[in-house]
């Protein structure tokens, strides 16, 4: 069981070559020219980059449902103040060299299911757009992606829920680079699921964090960007099985599809519900034979996956409408993976919070010795202004990363959960909205407990303690 901070900082080695950072424009599109991104935070503010003439002359919006997502910032003055304190704090070298360069142990996939450890309150339809009932199955079918090496492991009914798995693909000798996928039915419900970050590569999948257009919603490609890798790994596992897939919707009489995961795997579940919904609207795709079948996510602590820019067509703007009301991810207390990328405010108090436990050279846990291994090359690349500029310019990208969607925040096990909305890393929020995702800061950890074990609860019980997960006992085939 591992997790990695949606690689909340950057790569592995040089992150400047593996985000490979493009010109984002935070202002409209001309047809012509791409104007260097606004919030530059010392790039060359005067760089432009050519475009051909576009291929399309439809109307932009107008004060449309994407603008006013993306409306109300901040003036770049204060943005670029504001990414300015990240990179001093980037700058403090508080990390203790010797600690990076410890051995961790792989941490162990079985998680102890307690008697007190399922959450008091399953999330209403209202919060999610399902059934309480259809949150527990796929919290549980997220944890036994992370749990079962065969088909045959899976249980997944219930005394009053039947349910099949009709696939599952761990991608054999491909395995070690790709996440397990899988689909499963219910009654008119059918479930496809990602595994979430487990081996060496999935982490480098968080890491690859450039937002990219795709085919697969090529009518809104110049609004909507989702992360690289994980947009890869859905759009595999999709492209692969999609005959079977569709062919098994068109024989149940499927209405809904429902994309899930945790971790890496709740990422890819917010891209599958983008992808699928752009497919089937789109004629010439053969997804379009299910017409009419509704799509939506119910994802598990997952990252931020998608950047949205203010250019939308008016069909984007609607596209873009029906995808924000039929998303949601479902996290827990101060799990940091659900504030990166753009929530880089709430990854430093995280670290900052950490850094008592670190200077006991206690052993530190897998996802955790990256997570600081990248803060130390971090500190290691902002020696000159160059670097400076190239990291000011990252962080300024990162921030434009944004949940799409309902968020339902747990505060307390047992508490009743609150429903979030992100409005961006620079919303300053004049009208005074209330149970905005950003408002809710890190709180300090003040339990006995060592800081990382309480941290891997954070993002890992929602779906393990077992959280909203259907405890084993209740289990059957």
């Amino acid at each position: 069981m591992k997790l990695l901070l949606s690689c909340f900082l950057f790569t592995l080695t040089n992150p400047t070559n593996a985000f490979a950072p493009t010109a984002l424009a935070k202002t409209r599109l001309s047809r012509q020219e791409l104007s260097a991104w606004n919030w530059s935070f010392g790039r060359n503010k005067d760089k432009k980059s050519l475009i051909p003439d576009a291929d399309d002359d439809e109307p932009k919006s107008e004060g449309g449902y994407t603008s006013t997502l993306l409306g109300d910032q901040a003036d770049a003055e204060t943005v670029e103040k504001e990414a300015k304190g990240l990179l001093s704090w980037f700058k403090k070298g508080r990390i203790p060299k010797e600690i990076v360069q410890q051995t961790a142990e792989q941490d162990e996939l079985d998680w102890e299911v307690k008697d007190d450890g399922i959450f008091g309150f399953i999330p209403t339809k209202e919060m999610t757009g399902v059934e309480p009932e259809m949150t527990q199955l796929c919290a549980t079918i997220s944890t036994q992606l992370y749990n079962c090496k065969s088909f045959e492991e899976f249980k997944l009914s219930t005394k009053e829920i039947k349910t099949d798995l009709f696939l599952y693909d761990n991608h054999d000798d491909l395995d070690d680079a790709t996440p397990p996928f899988c689909v499963a039915t219910t009654g008119k419900t059918m479930i496809l699921g990602w595994k979430g970050s487990n081996t060496l590569c999935d982490f480098l999948n968080d890491a690859a964090a450039s937002p990219q257009s795709s085919f697969a919603w090529r009518k809104h490609r110049n609004t909507i960007k989702a992360q690289g890798a994980m947009t890869s790994i859905v759009h595999n596992d999709l492209v692969n099985h999609e005959k079977a897939i569709i062919r098994r919707a068109k024989e149940l009489c499927i209405t809904e599809i429902i994309t899930t995961g945790q971790s890496l795997g709740g990422g890819c579940a917010q891209i599958g519900v983008l992808t699928l919904r752009a497919q089937i609207e789109d004629e010439a795709s053969p997804w379009n034979a299910l017409e009419g079948v509704n799509v939506r996510s119910v994802a598990f602590c997952g990252p931020m996956t998608t950047v949205l820019l203010d250019n939308a067509t008016p069909a984007t703007d609607k596209f873009i409408e029906g995808l924000v009301k039929n998303s949601c991810n479902i996290i827990y207390k101060n799990d940091p993976v659900p504030r990166g990328y753009g929530y880089l405010s709430f990854i430093e108090d995280f670290v900052d919070d950490a850094s008592d436990d670190l200077v006991k050279a206690i052993p530190v846990p897998g996802i955790f010795k990256r997570i600081i291994d990248l803060q130390g090359k971090i500190e290691d690349l902002i020696d000159d202004t160059t670097e400076n500029e190239k990291v000011l310019g990252l962080l300024g990208i990162f921030s434009q990363y944004r949940h799409l969607g309902n968020i339902v925040h747990y505060a307390e096990e047992d508490a009743k959960p609150t429903v979030l909305k992100d409005m961006g890393a620079f919303h300053k929020n004049t009208a005074g909205e209330k149970n905005l995702f950003r408002s809710v800061k890190y709180i300090p950890y003040k339990g006995k407990e060592d800081f990382f074990v309480e941290a891997k609860k954070w993002h890992m019980e929602p779906i393990r303690g077992p959280g909203l997960a259907y405890p084993k006992r209740d289990l059957r085939k």
